[in-house]
């Protein structure tokens, strides 16, 4: 049976049977185990079990690829899910600055039928998720769940970031640019032919002028 090759279509076909109990942490690292139940192609009757983690943080160093990049470990096919999740979350991803790695991931056929695999992981009792999904759909289904259940956590975390003074809206934006141009000195300090990333971040910002003096200072005065 040919799958749907359309986002919508698999998106419709994606079931969460069980989901995590755990809230994604505001600080640290988040670990969600899961076990994803799709058909095998090719074999009727029989079952694609994947398992594995997704492990939800925040990048040690902030940088402009650090955001491009959110998604690791979720096969070599996974890119325009990624844009997908991109642009369906962008306001979220924005708030919370997570990075999501799939890590761990496990995968065999079993000689049972899809449907009753999936009721019977379902009725177990865990900690972690379980879903079902088209086959070609498990980094999709995957994507989704974390970003549903970042969505999920988000109110603790606006608690938890207040009571720390850590939140503020109107200046989450500045403050995040900021740490991203901190980031890029840092890495052209370290390493020279890193400063032209760097004065590309800061045009493109429209901050050069702000930060020239600074910049040059990077290659000495007889640079000047």
């Amino acid at each position: 049976m040919e799958e749907p090759r359309s986002i919508p279509e698999l998106l419709s076909r994606i079931r969460v049977l069980r989901a995590p109990k755990r809230l994604l942490a505001t600080f640290g690292a988040t670990r969600v185990d899961y076990q994803l139940i799709s058909d095998a192609d090719g074999a009727p009757g029989r079952s694609r079990l994947r398992e594995g983690t997704v492990v939800s943080e925040r990048p040690q160093i902030v940088t402009p690829d650090s955001f491009r990049e959110r998604f690791s470990g979720f096969g070599e096919d996974a890119g325009r899910f990624a844009r997908w999740a991109q642009d369906h979350y962008s306001d979220l991803l924005r708030a919370l600055e997570y990075n999501f790695r799939n890590a761990d991931l496990r995968a065999r056929v079993l000689r049972r039928d899809p449907r009753e695999l999936a009721d019977s992981l379902a009725a177990e009792t865990g900690d972690g998720a379980v879903l079902a999904c088209p086959d070609a759909a498990w980094p999709l289904a995957l994507m989704k769940l974390s970003l549903d259940e970042a969505a999920r956590s988000f109110p603790g975390h606006v608690r938890d970031l207040e009571r720390r003074g850590l939140f503020s809206p109107d200046r989450g934006e500045g403050e995040r640019r900021r740490r991203e141009i901190e980031a890029l000195f840092d890495d052209a300090r370290r390493d020279r032919s890193r400063a032209p990333q760097l004065e590309k971040a800061l045009k493109a910002a429209g901050l050069f002028a702000q930060y020239e003096d600074r910049f040059l200072a990077l290659f000495g005065p007889d640079a000047r």
